[in-house]
C-alpha cells in the first residue's frame, strides 16, 4: 500500500513539473504589446525580452489595442481615434480615416470596420487602401469569418442581421430581438453578447424587471443565456468561446456557453489570449512602495530568481477615466482603461480561485493586447 501511494505521489509530482514546463514554454513564446514612456513595447507572456515596437504621439492616451487572429496587424486607439501598423514590419503607426467611435479588425487582418465621418460605417482595406461606406450602425458591428465565409454582422432597432459585404444584399435576420446595448458579435459569427430586458432577483424568492447581460446565438432564433448580470463585455477570444467581461470592480474570463467563469477583484480587463486561458489586467501601481521594493531587490542581487513568480501584487481599484483637457469619446470602447499609475498583470483561468494575477510590467500607460502566434 505504501509503495503504491509513493508511486502515485511521484507520478502526480511529475505531471505537475511537466505541466509547469509546458506553461513556461507557452508564456515564453507568447507576445504582449503595451504602452509605456511614449512608445508601444513588445514583450513575451512573462514580461521579459522587452523591445520597442513604435513611437507614440505626445500626450497619447492608449484606450485600446487589438490584433487579428494571425498576429500580423495591430489596431491602436489613440485618444479615441484609430491607427494601425504591421506587428513585425518596423513601420510607424498609420492613422485611419475613421470618425471617433468604435472599430473592429477582421480576423485575417485585412479590413478595419469603423464609424464613417459621413454617417454609418466604413470598411478600410489595409492592403489596397480602398474605402467602402456601409449604411449600418457601427456600434457592436463586426466582420466575422474570413475569405469565402466573410460576413458583416450588425444590429439595428429591429433585429440583428448578417450579410455578405460590401453589397449587403438579402441580409439574413440572425436574431429576432436586438440587445439594448453592449452588442458585440463573436469573431466566428456564431453568437453575440448584449444587454436585454429580463428579470432579476430582488430577494431569495421574488423577482423584478431588470437588465441582464446575455449571450445569444446568431442562428435566426437568438436563444439567450444569462451570464454575469451587471457585466460589460470587453472582447471575445479569437476562438469565439471565451469573453473578457468587466463586472464593476472585477475583471472576469467567462465561458460563452456553459457558465464557467473566474473573476479578479480590483482589476480592469484590457486583453484576452486567443484561447481564453489568460487575461491581461490593469491594477493600481503602488508608487509609495517602489523605493522599498527597489531596496529589497538590491539586497537579493546575485541570487537566482524567477521573474515570473506569482507575486501577490494587489491591484487596487484605479481612478476613473479622467484625462484633463483631452476630449475622449464615450463609445469607442466599452471599458476604457482607467487613469492613474498602473501595472500590467496576467491572470490565469486554470488553478484555484484564490490565485493572484502575476505581474507582467510594473509601469504601463494604457491598454495592452495579447498577440496571437503565427
Amino acid at each position: 500500500m505504501r509503495a503504491a501511494l509513493a508511486i502515485f505521489v511521484i507520478a502526480a509530482l511529475a505531471r505537475s513539473v511537466f505541466a509547469g514546463d509546458d506553461r513556461d514554454a507557452e508564456l515564453a513564446s507568447a507576445t504582449i504589446v503595451f504602452a509605456r514612456g511614449g512608445a508601444l513595447v513588445k514583450s513575451d507572456g512573462k514580461g521579459r525580452n522587452e523591445t520597442e515596437l513604435a513611437k507614440l504621439p505626445d500626450k497619447a492616451v492608449i484606450r485600446a489595442l487589438r490584433s487579428d487572429s494571425t498576429g500580423k496587424v495591430l489596431l491602436v486607439d489613440l485618444n479615441g481615434t484609430w491607427s494601425w501598423m504591421p506587428v513585425d514590419a518596423g513601420k510607424p503607426l498609420t492613422p485611419l480615416p475613421c470618425d471617433a467611435g468604435p472599430a473592429q479588425l477582421s480576423e485575417e487582418g485585412r479590413f478595419v470596420l469603423c464609424r464613417n465621418k459621413q454617417g454609418g460605417s466604413l470598411v478600410v482595406n489595409l492592403v489596397t487602401g480602398k474605402l467602402t461606406s456601409l449604411a449600418v450602425p457601427p456600434l457592436g458591428a463586426r466582420l466575422t469569418g474570413q475569405g469565402a465565409t466573410l460576413r458583416l454582422v450588425w444590429a439595428d432597432q429591429t433585429a440583428v442581421w448578417s450579410a455578405v459585404p460590401p453589397k449587403l444584399e438579402r441580409p439574413t435576420k440572425v436574431a429576432k430581438l436586438p440587445p439594448l446595448r453592449h452588442f458585440l458579435a463573436a469573431p466566428d459569427g456564431a453568437r453575440a453578447i448584449g444587454v436585454y430586458q429580463d428579470e432579476v432577483f430582488e430577494s431569495a424568492k421574488t423577482k423584478k424587471p431588470g437588465e441582464v447581460l446575455m449571450v445569444f446565438g446568431l442562428d435566426g432564433e437568438g436563444a439567450r443565456r444569462k451570464t454575469i448580470q451587471t457585466g460589460i463585455p470587453i472582447e471575445w477570444s479569437h476562438d469565439g468561446k471565451w469573453l473578457l467581461v468587466q463586472d464593476k470592480a472585477s475583471a472576469c474570463i467567462v465561458l460563452a456557453v456553459g457558465g464557467e467563469y473566474k473573476c479578479w477583484r480590483g482589476y480592469t480587463g484590457v486583453g484576452l489570449s486567443p484561447d481564453g486561458k489568460y487575461a491581461l489586467l490593469l491594477g493600481n501601481r503602488d508608487t509609495k512602495s517602489d523605493t522599498k521594493k527597489s531596496d529589497k531587490k538590491k539586497q537579493k542581487k546575485g541570487k537566482k530568481q524567477d521573474k515570473d513568480a506569482d507575486r501577490d501584487e494587489p491591484g487596487g481599484e484605479l481612478e476613473g477615466d479622467e484625462h484633463g483637457d483631452v476630449q475622449l469619446p464615450t463609445d469607442d470602447v466599452n471599458v476604457p482603461p482607467p487613469s492613474g499609475p498602473a501595472s500590467l498583470y496576467r491572470a490565469e483561468l486554470a488553478g484555484p480561485f484564490s490565485k493572484s494575477p502575476a505581474l507582467v510590467a510594473r509601469v504601463v500607460e494604457g491598454a495592452a493586447v495579447w498577440i496571437p502566434q503565427r
